[in-house]
């Protein structure tokens, strides 16, 4: 993907040197290689992202402890101990040691974002998926999907199509690792792009997301509600539960 998203940024000659793209490449989540142009320059502020991405980490070390508490105490409850360990991965790998990793870049004078931006928030779903949350996945899709499409199906079409391509890229990351719940998540996110276009359509979606705090209600309930196409029981028991397992042995 990432030879990909330079072959679209640069129609000329490449501008990056070899250690450049090395650091892209390897060290970097997002997709913006021209940030990387600079690379290494004059230090920039990165103290507080230091500091946000371990308090993060702490966080979500709780939670997953939480999880297996929820889990332990009730067999009913599970449901709500697998949404607790998702949001405790979530916080130590999204919001922590990828801060870190922003951070650390920032030693080095690249000026990298926060891949993961306040998505709580989101007042619609386009505001999630465009503007908050993974930012990488989401210049990933616009440049190799969205963009050349454009033209061809139409905004509806190529932003469809982005989103059939992020279920794929999902299935390959999720269902394939555990060889079980193949097209949940193509589900879940063919049920977002659908929804998406609905948010620009609808009227009375439109209301929806006029609505402070229904806006939320809206965003939230649409991400949580069918997670489980996203992150499918074989996921869960395969992949998240053990790896759990391997994190509380290390802090218990």
């Amino acid at each position: 993907m990432k030879i990909i998203v330079v072959v679209e940024s640069y129609t000329g000659k490449m501008k990056l040197n070899p250690l450049q793209w090395t650091a892209f490449a390897l060290g970097w989540f997002g997709m913006r290689p021209a940030l990387f142009e600079s690379f290494p320059s004059q230090r920039l502020p990165y103290a507080t992202t230091v500091m946000r991405g371990l308090s993060r980490i702490v966080i979500g070390f709780l939670l997953v402890y939480l999880s297996a508490v929820i889990e332990g105490a009730n067999v009913s409850l599970k449901p709500l101990a697998d949404l607790v360990l998702l949001v405790g991965i979530s916080f130590i790998l999204h919001f922590g040691v990828l801060n870190l990793s922003t951070a650390y870049w920032r030693w080095w004078g690249i000026n990298v974002k926060e891949l993961f931006r306040s998505p709580y928030k989101s007042r619609s779903l386009n505001e999630f998926w465009g503007k908050r949350w993974n930012m990488a996945f989401s210049e990933l899709t616009t440049l190799i999907a969205y963009r050349p499409l454009k033209l061809k199906l139409g905004n509806t079409g190529a932003m469809i199509a982005s989103f059939l391509l992020s279920g794929i890229l999902h299935e390959i990351a999720i269902s394939l690792p555990v060889k079980a719940g193949y097209g949940l998540p193509l589900l879940y996110f063919a049920l977002h792009g659908i929804l998406m276009y609905a948010e620009s359509k609808s009227a009375w979606v439109q209301k929806i997301l006029a609505n402070k705090i229904l806006s939320h209600v809206w965003v939230l309930g649409w991400l949580v509600l069918p997670i489980h196409l996203l992150f499918h029981q074989a996921f869960m028991e395969g992949v998240l539960k053990p790896l759990r397992s391997l994190l509380l042995h290390y802090i218990c």
